[in-house]
């Protein structure tokens, strides 16, 4: 099954885990669906930074949210192990279909912690299984769960999606 991705932001949105005015960190945007999604939920006070490694990708979804009108977005191109931004920058930290692609994952959601402010909301988004679509190895709910646990970190709200899960952790 495929991910509806206007439906994951509008329940994100209806829980108050996205809010108009926030800033937004998207781990891996791609060509910029979830990007322009995300922009239009934080609304033009809020602000979304879409990261990617890939130029291409970058360039597609910066067509995307100009065709579309959205001026609050941010791109960056560079490697999410290492991100520029300061300390409990983000409100919101939105990371999608990246782990599985990555061997040290953690490295990944260190990052995101690190950049999330107090009462911030971490969201993963990961395939739950191998896709014949997909290369690299799905990483479980149970390893993330896992890495939380280590971190002190509970996770607030979980959802399977097909073949896909998502969920939330508030860093407090």
């Amino acid at each position: 099954m495929f991910l509806n991705p206007k439906e994951i932001v509008k329940e994100l949105s209806s829980n108050f885990f996205i809010k108009k005015g926030d800033k937004i960190a998207e781990f891996g945007c791609g060509g910029g669906y979830f990007t322009s999604l995300l922009a239009e939920a934080v609304g033009p006070n809020g602000k979304v930074y879409a990261i990617d490694i890939l130029e291409d990708a970058l360039k597609e979804a910066e067509e995307l949210t100009k065709e579309l009108g959205l001026e609050n977005v941010v791109f960056y191109r560079g490697n999410v192990k290492n991100l520029p931004y300061e300390d409990e920058y983000f409100d919101v930290v939105f990371i999608s279909q990246i782990l599985f692609q990555n061997e040290e994952y953690e490295k990944i959601l260190d990052e995101g912690l690190r950049i999330l402010k107090k009462n911030g909301y971490l969201i993963v988004l990961e395939p739950n299984k191998k896709l014949p679509f997909l290369y690299g190895v799905p990483v479980s709910l149970e390893s993330i769960r896992v890495y939380f646990q280590l971190k002190n970190l509970k996770i607030e709200y979980q959802k399977l999606i097909g073949d896909n899960y998502y969920l939330i952790v508030v860093v407090k």
